[in-house]
């Protein structure tokens, strides 16, 4: 049934194909299993793979370290970007354009073995490290950096993250759940890691150069097309994961 009503789906967006196709850059970088470098794979591929299809267009991925996507996306090199939610680059010199939301990120506290402590408000991490990944902004946490209540301690990539938690070079770490849980079931020796209390809850979508904002009508339809047709759910469902 699905099947049959995302192919109406398809029959209802010809429209959109019909205008010249055109060529986007989208900043990757490798953050399992939303973005999997090797192989190219993961669920915002998938989406890019879906979009193409849906709008005519060509979405050529390009896998960047954080930082540097952020800087070329600055200089208008990169196109879009997956999976961002506003707040979180606001304070950017181009906070972007934003379509409309197709998912949510989670991000939670993963502790090492016996360092687990109930967390209900960022404030009851006052005093301590927390590992992030470096160029990501956290906007509940901001103010508890600046001011040095609690410090903050970067790594590279989530990679990086959960592997320095695990060698005891962390005592916790603020990352996506659906990251934490992909990388526990993939790494045997992550199964003691302690997944703990949710810090923050974000509608993610996809931003947008300023210069490319004639793009967003034809992505927010076809994000409304996905949805109806229950090919986001499928998608982020094959990595065990919800939209």
């Amino acid at each position: 049934m699905k099947i049959l009503v995302y192919a109406a789906c398809l029959v209802c967006a010809a429209w959109l194909t019909n205008a010249r196709s055109e060529t986007f850059k989208v900043g990757f970088y490798n953050y399992p299993p939303m973005m999997i470098e090797s192989g190219r794979t993961g669920i915002y591929q998938e989406l890019l793979d879906e979009l193409g299809q849906i709008t005519g267009h060509r979405f050529q991925a390009e896998y960047l370290p954080y930082a540097r996507l952020a800087k070329r996306f600055d200089l208008g090199q990169i196109d879009l970007e997956l999976g961002v939610f506003p707040g979180w680059v606001k304070q950017e010199r181009i906070p972007g354009v934003f379509s409309i939301p197709f998912g949510k990120v989670i991000d939670v506290l993963v502790f090492a073995p016996g360092k687990h402590f109930k967390v209900s408000t960022p404030r009851d991490l006052s005093g301590k490290t927390v590992g992030l990944v470096r160029g990501y902004s956290y906007p509940e946490l901001r103010e508890l950096f600046a001011s040095g209540v609690v410090h903050r301690a970067d790594a590279v990539n989530e990679q990086q993250l959960m592997a320095m938690l695990a060698a005891g070079r962390m005592d916790q770490i603020l990352i996506n759940k659906a990251v934490a849980q992909y990388s526990v079931l993939q790494v045997p020796n992550y199964s003691e890691l302690v997944i703990g209390d949710v810090l923050g809850s974000y509608d993610v979508s996809i931003r947008v150069q300023p210069s490319k904002k004639a793009l967003l009508p034809k992505l927010d339809e076809a994000i409304l097309i996905m949805k109806r047709s229950g090919a986001i759910a499928r998608i982020y469902g094959k990595y065990g994961v919800s939209p």
